[in-house]
């Protein structure tokens, strides 16, 4: 048995001497708000959405695989049932009581990662395929159920294939047994090898995330300007902002006589959905990149840096090895430190941070006091939804020509009555 705030014989472990007892209250706090907002988001997007698309699929599977994220870092709790082996240095066994809650973490954790990381990129190529391509590869029912098997199936798998890798390395190296990695971060973690190797897949799959999040903003940055110039607003790129308000930089343009603007309703209408569109495409994968860049950085130095005090035949000596290097440069001491806080920080409010930057379109509530904040004004308070991608139609009809203005119009504001009654006949828009 152990005590739930584990600070036992923290003061020989140096890189987190000073900051255990905070590294245990966030995990303690921070995965359990994150699995509580999961679910309301959940619970809420299944409540809301009677007509459930391929993104609204997609984003359901980023939830759940958060939430998992979030068990895998409480399930730590569970091991303070357990006696406490990690002081006797003569077992060598990797399946102790708290190694198997070590080791099911793990897979948990890495399945979790791989499964949001290949979820946003779907979500990000399903709709850059339609924005910029003007296909419906995404919307054929086969493709839809073979893409979700695929994402389920291949991070459980990875999950599985590197905790193989890691006991394989592990097994030669008793001093850094499953049942105490948990020493400073409170949750377990791949050893280090092991860990640059996932990493690096993490890092392959984040790049092509990357690219096509900045291609698909783009794309629509260069249709917004575009429908700007159309409707002869002023060019001098007052309106370019994705938060702005086009309809007060309207009033302020005709009451400071910036220039001529004859702007129709539908025309407003139409640049302040591309404006959401734009803004709704630019902050889903952002979560996802900033993160992901963070924990990337900090992960790959920290492994490639701690290496040298874990993997080695004499525990007390590799201890005695990392307490001398300390104590010999305590501002780098300092610093890994505060890394670790700052890691651990993000780490345990993942699951807000994709839970909120998700419901801040879809609930009322929310919305409403971003677009405040935002100066984004206009009504539609759904996730970025094949009505959005509908609507990039015309971008590209208007980089196309300009001779086809009546038609778009006309094919915009019947898009747009439909949905208006969709959303008083289903209470709901379908993704």
């Amino acid at each position: 048995m152990g005590d739930l705030i584990d600070t036992k014989k923290v003061d020989e472990i140096y890189r987190c001497v000073d900051v255990k007892e905070a590294i245990v209250y966030i995990n303690l706090i921070g995965p359990p708000i994150s699995l509580l907002l999961l679910l309301f988001a959940i619970i809420r997007m299944i409540y809301l959405k009677k007509r459930k698309g391929f993104l609204t699929k997609i984003i359901l599977i980023i939830f759940i695989s958060e939430m998992v994220q979030c068990i895998s870092k409480m399930l730590q709790m569970v091991k303070y049932l357990f006696e406490d082996e990690r002081d006797n240095k003569k077992i060598d066994d990797l399946d102790l009581d708290r190694g198997i809650i070590c080791q099911i973490q793990i897979v948990l954790a890495i399945s979790s990662d791989f499964c949001s990381l290949l979820s946003t990129l779907l979500l990000t190529l399903r709709v850059y395929d339609v924005i910029k391509n003007k296909k419906k590869f995404f919307d054929q029912d086969y493709v839809e159920i073979i893409c979700i098997s695929l994402d389920i199936g291949i991070s459980i798998i990875l999950g599985i294939i590197f905790l193989m890798i890691d006991r394989y390395i592990a097994e030669g190296n008793v001093s850094y047994r499953y049942d105490v990695r948990d020493r400073c971060t409170y949750w377990c973690w791949l050893e280090h090898i092991s860990s640059l190797i996932c990493f690096g897949f993490y890092v392959l799959i984040l790049i092509f995330n990357i690219f096509y999040a900045f291609k698909t903003y783009c794309f629509l940055r260069k249709g917004y300007i575009k429908l700007l110039e159309e409707a002869d607003f002023p060019k001098n790129g007052k309106f370019v902002s994705p938060l702005g308000d086009i309809k007060s930089q309207v009033s302020e343009s005709e009451e400071n006589n910036s220039g001529l603007i004859n702007t129709s309703k539908e025309e407003i209408k139409k640049i302040q959905n591309l404006n959401l569109m734009r803004l709704k495409s630019l902050i889903y994968p952002l979560v996802t990149i900033i993160y992901w860049t963070l924990a990337a950085i900090y992960r790959i130095v920290d492994d490639s840096f701690m290496m040298q005090f874990d993997i080695g035949d004499d525990p007390d000596d590799l201890t005695i090895k990392e307490q001398q290097f300390f104590e010999e440069y305590p501002s780098f001491q300092t610093a890994v430190q505060l890394f670790l806080v700052a890691y651990t920080f993000l780490s345990s409010i993942r699951g807000i941070l994709y839970g909120f930057s998700f419901i801040v379109f879809e609930e009322k509530i929310f919305f409403n006091f971003f677009r405040k904040i935002f100066s984004c004004c206009t009504k539609d308070d759904e996730l970025l939804s094949e009505d959005d991608c509908k609507n990039s139609d015309s971008v590209r009809n208007t980089e196309m020509s300009q001779n086809n203005d009546t038609e778009e119009d006309n094919s915009y504001k019947k898009k747009f009555m439909e949905k208006e009654m969709t959303n008083k006949e289903d209470g709901s828009e379908d993704e």
